[in-house]
């Protein structure tokens, strides 16, 4: 993305109301979150059933694993049986609690990233972030 670009979007964002706000305030706390273990089948029809794109995987105490999408199913379920495990990405883009609003804009336009989780120090998944999250942030704070 190119500065000027960059400038833009966070010129957009400077009503204070915009600016103060931590992504705790527009984050989504009711989410689904996947375990490792989980099969390529059950992580598609997770996903149909809860009309979602993408899911964190954590532990079995919670923490963060990686994430996986569609995208990523899409060659699982062609090359291998439904029943194995599914493989996830564990290169993942977190934000904290305390990251902004204009922190998690840029994040999201610069990685062009749907939704990202939202994780504690101790690296516990705390809610997901989305575009929708943030727009509808935008739209009701913004007059």
């Amino acid at each position: 993305m190119n500065d000027n670009y960059q400038k833009k979007i966070l010129d957009k964002t400077s009503h204070p109301k915009l600016t103060d706000a931590t992504v705790t305030e527009f984050m989504s706390s009711h989410f689904i979150a996947l375990k490792s273990n989980y099969t390529i089948k059950s992580t598609i029809e997770a996903f149909r059933v809860h009309h979602i794109s993408g899911a964190p995987v954590v532990d079995f105490e919670g923490k963060i694993l990686g994430v996986v999408s569609e995208y990523d199913l899409l060659l699982q379920a062609a090359s291998k049986k439904l029943n194995s495990a599914i493989e996830f990405k564990l290169d993942v883009i977190t934000v904290s609690p305390e990251t902004t609003l204009k922190e998690v804009l840029v994040i999201l336009f610069k990685n062009k990233l749907k939704w990202m989780p939202v994780v504690n120090k101790e690296n516990y998944l705390k809610g997901v972030v989305s575009r929708i999250d943030v727009l509808n942030f935008i739209a009701t704070h913004n007059d």
